[in-house]
C-alpha cells in the first residue's frame, strides 16, 4: 500500500492562515514540496481551529515535515503549543476542497488558488494540481 502524503499538523497558532502555514512551510525549505494547505477556521473566520492539513508530493517530503516540526513549536507565533505531525485520513475531502478553489496571481508562488480555508499551489503551468 502506497504510504501517506498527508499530514496533519496539530497545535498551531490559531492566529494563523492558510497563507501563514504555507509561508512557514516554504522559509523551511518545503518550497515546491506541497500542493496544498486547508486550515479550517471557526464559523467567524477569525482564528483557525488549532490544525492544518498539507498535502505533500511525495512520502519522503511528508515524512521529513515531520522529522522537522513534530515536538516543537510550529513557526514564529505567541505561542507555546507544540506542534504534533501525523499521517492524515482525509485525503478524498481535501482533493474535493482543492478543486473548488479560485485563482490568485502571485508572482513568486507562480499561481496561488485560494478558498476560504485551502491554499493550493497551482503547477508551472497555470493548472491546479490535482494532488
Amino acid at each position: 500500500t502506497e504510504k501517506q502524503c498527508t499530514m496533519m499538523l496539530r497545535n498551531i497558532a490559531c492566529s494563523f492562515t492558510p497563507a501563514r502555514v504555507k509561508e512557514v512551510l516554504e522559509d523551511a525549505g518545503f518550497a515546491g514540496s506541497f500542493s496544498f494547505v486547508y486550515v479550517p477556521s471557526v464559523h467567524t473566520g477569525r482564528s483557525n481551529l488549532g490544525y492544518a492539513f498539507v498535502c505533500f508530493r511525495t512520502p519522503e517530503m511528508a515524512e521529513e515535515c515531520r522529522r522537522r516540526f513534530h515536538g516543537k513549536v510550529f513557526g514564529l507565533a505567541n505561542t507555546k503549543k507544540i506542534c504534533e505531525v501525523q499521517e492524515a485520513s482525509v485525503e478524498k475531502d481535501l482533493k474535493a476542497a482543492a478543486r473548488s478553489c479560485r485563482r490568485q496571481r502571485s508572482g513568486r508562488n507562480h499561481g496561488l488558488l485560494i478558498c476560504d480555508e485551502v491554499t493550493t499551489t497551482a503547477e508551472a503551468d497555470g493548472t491546479a494540481a490535482d494532488a
